[in-house]
């Protein structure tokens, strides 16, 4: 267990392991905006391809569908990736503050939105996320 006295300079332990979660985190929030912004772009291809089948005249109900399926999809998963966004955001900031954050970086610290973040932010997110996860349950408590 990784150890500091409250009022006294986090341990060298305990400022490598934020660093090591600081940077996980960092990773896992520039992945997760690439996602999003992909996100976007799929969303802007299904309307640009929904302009222009109803342009020429193709508008068949299976096309239709299709795209209307896909774009449902991708708008759902660009809200809970911008939502996964602001959780990782919010986990940053907390292990960028350093000892005094580890109450709040630990109150964010969840399971569950790290398996949201590795089904809807992308592979490389959720699995930094769930690493995050076990270093920043062994940090120690903060004592008052």
């Amino acid at each position: 267990m990784l150890a500091s006295a409250p009022g006294q300079a986090p341990s060298p332990d305990v400022e490598r392991a934020l660093g090591s979660i600081r940077t996980m985190v960092l990773v896992a929030l520039i992945f997760a905006i690439i996602a999003a912004i992909l996100q976007i772009v799929v969303l802007g291809l299904v309307g640009f391809a929904g302009t222009v089948l109803s342009e020429h005249g193709i508008v068949s109900p299976a096309a239709s569908a299709e795209l209307g399926v896909i774009g449902f999809l991708s708008a759902i998963f660009l809200i809970i990736d911008v939502l996964v966004i602001s959780r990782i955001s919010k986990m940053y900031s907390a292990a960028k503050n350093g000892d005094m954050a580890t109450a709040t970086l630990k109150s964010l610290n969840s399971l569950g939105w790290a398996i949201a973040a590795l089904i809807f932010s992308g592979i490389i997110p959720g699995v930094l996320l769930l690493i995050a996860h076990g270093r920043i349950e062994d940090l120690p408590s903060p004592q008052a």
